[in-house]
């Protein structure tokens, strides 16, 4: 049984010119911008637990050069730190073709064979067995007085889900917002309904990607100004915010003028 933590790791969010410090950790004072007391870094975070690496198939060359590396012996070599041995059950998760990806150069085949030890295929949503647990988690989720009824649920369940969980949560988040009882059920869905029969909660493929752009930047003005309070200082940016430093350094990669860029650091 693992004792240690369960540490979730977004491989395409992983910056690549942080890909040694993030995983690997340093010790204080190993470049510019190092926080004071170092950083253990992903892989001892998870030293006697799991480390869960999601979307490893969007990971980047140089990241799975790095952990091919850390396979061969399961060592930690801190950047300008000692090396530790670690004790971590590494579980990973794709939803892309690793054997596409592999004839396109874009992914490793010895780091396939090192990861694939186990491999287990979830079955789309659509074909999902327990389809009504998982709607009625995912609305808890979002609204914890709001339930679907059995009728609602028949009628989510006939969709094909493409997108699998992240399509139902974002369809379950606009129907708990549209709404006005606490209770969905059959009859708020089927007037939902569109005339050839779709749901009217599938926005349109247009008006959604102007809408996620335009979130898109309204989250970078606020990254933007939250910065700029803060005297351009990254880790208290992410604290202030509750979002992860990567994506404070995302915004600052976007390329878009950031008055002040010469003044980011990472701070503490």
């Amino acid at each position: 049984a693992r004792t240690g933590s369960f540490v979730p790791v977004n491989c395409a969010a992983l910056p690549e010119s942080l890909i040694e410090a993030e995983l690997f950790g340093y010790a204080e004072g190993a470049f510019t911008g190092a926080k004071k007391g170092g950083s253990h870094g992903l892989f001892r975070e998870a030293d006697g637990g799991t480390l869960f690496l999601d979307e490893i198939g969007d990971m980047p060359v140089a990241l799975q050069s790095v952990l091919l590396r850390f396979l061969d012996d399961w060592t930690v070599r801190p950047v300008g730190g000692t090396k530790k041995v670690v004790d971590v059950l590494l579980v990973s998760a794709t939803n892309a073709p690793l054997d596409a990806a592999i004839a396109r150069g874009r992914f490793r085949s010895d780091l396939l064979y090192r990861l694939n030890a186990l491999e287990i295929m979830l079955p789309p949503l659509a074909a999902r067995a327990d389809f009504a647990q998982i709607a009625r988690h995912l609305l808890h989720k979002i609204d914890p007085s709001a339930r679907l009824t059995d009728g609602a649920i028949e009628i989510l369940a006939r969709r094909k889900w493409p997108g699998n969980i992240r399509e139902l949560r974002n369809a379950l988040t606009r129907l708990s917002l549209e709404a006005e009882v606490e209770v969905i059920d059959a009859a708020f869905l089927e007037a939902q309904q569109g005339a050839e029969g779709t749901p009217a909660f599938v926005p349109d493929p247009e008006l959604h990607a102007s809408l996620k752009e335009n979130l898109h930047d309204l989250q970078r003005s606020q990254i933007r100004e939250a910065l700029a309070n803060s005297g351009y200082n990254v880790s208290r940016t992410a604290r202030k915010l509750g979002i992860s430093r990567n994506t404070v350094y995302r915004t600052l990669r976007d390329p878009a003028p950031l008055l002040g860029d010469d003044h980011v650091r990472a701070g503490k």
